[in-house]
């Protein structure tokens, strides 16, 4: 009998829009690094309004949204600075406001960034997302295309509002919505995602699989590569490809490696394949990882 595999599959919005891309020398992911050189740029500098900014930036990236808050917090009432950058400080203390759940305390700092910077199309991106987390849909929809408005050629506004319409039912206008994402900023990572995902919902694996091969080209999180590779593993495996869908798998298990999702993906195609070993060494692994 032909085994199943449960479709991984999920809308996914990547998160708050912020182009800070800055380590100060350490990796990418070696938070307590950034965060040791800010701290003694901030030790050493305490009256120069970017090491609070930028310490606020370090605690974003590694999580720590409330210090990231009062960061920004302290950034923000720095008398002198241009109204260009006090706005960048509010919208980044609204994108921690909102990991930490508090969608109102967001709203209030993008709408803050918006007056003082109207013409930045992320601003209002971003205050749409926070009305969609408080079900103020006709606010998000406004927003949405004002930004679309201020730059046509923004992608991240068509892909927020695909999002949206998605998690409405509206397939045609969200598939209309991530391929004009697509087509203006081909770069971005999320709407081939979110459009693979349709694809995949609908059954129409062969055309899911090069968006997820594009996604999985974009990014270089751990954790949304190994989404993007399980989708994909899912998508070949449908296509009549299982040896492609065990290479992708496979990724998962490097991008992931204690996640008992990968093995067990892979173990049930290596039985589809008849290598009743390298299952049921999957299956043992994906067991001891409960």
């Amino acid at each position: 009998m032909r085994r199943y595999l449960g479709l991984a599959i999920c809308i996914v919005s990547i998160g708050a829009l912020s182009t800070q891309a800055q380590t100060w020398g350490c990796g990418e992911r070696d938070f307590k690094c950034q965060l040791d050189s800010r701290m003694k740029a901030l030790q050493a500098d305490p009256k120069d309004p970017e090491n609070y900014y930028n310490l606020g930036i370090v605690f974003q990236r590694s999580g720590a949204h409330a210090q990231a808050v009062e960061s920004f917090s302290m950034y923000i009432m720095i008398p002198g600075l241009k109204p260009e950058f006090v706005a960048d400080g509010y919208n980044n203390r609204g994108i921690s406001q909102r990991a930490l759940k508090k969608p109102d305390l967001a709203y209030a700092d993008y709408t803050k960034a918006i007056e003082l910077n109207p013409k930045k199309p992320e601003y209002l991106v971003n205050r749409a997302n926070a009305s969609v987390d408080m079900k103020k849909v006709d606010l998000s929809m406004t927003d949405y295309a004002q930004a679309i408005k201020v730059d046509p050629a923004y992608g991240q506004a068509y892909a927020q509002r695909g999002l949206l319409y998605a998690n409405q039912g509206r397939v045609d206008d969200a598939m209309r919505d991530f391929a004009k994402s697509i087509e203006v900023s081909p770069t971005y990572a999320e709407p081939y995602y979110n459009r693979g995902t349709i694809y995949s919902g609908k059954k129409e694996f062969a055309k899911a699989i090069p968006d997820y091969e594009k996604y999985v080209s974009l990014i270089s999180d751990p954790v949304y590569l190994s989404d993007g590779y399980m989708n994909l593993g899912i998508a070949q495996f449908y296509t009549g490809n299982p040896q492609r869908a065990v290479d992708a798998f496979t990724r998962v298990i490097e991008f992931q490696p204690k996640w008992p999702d990968g093995y067990r993906a892979r173990a049930m195609v290596y039985r589809e394949m008849k290598k009743i070993d390298l299952a049921e060494a999957d299956e043992r692994r994906a067991s001891e990882l409960k």
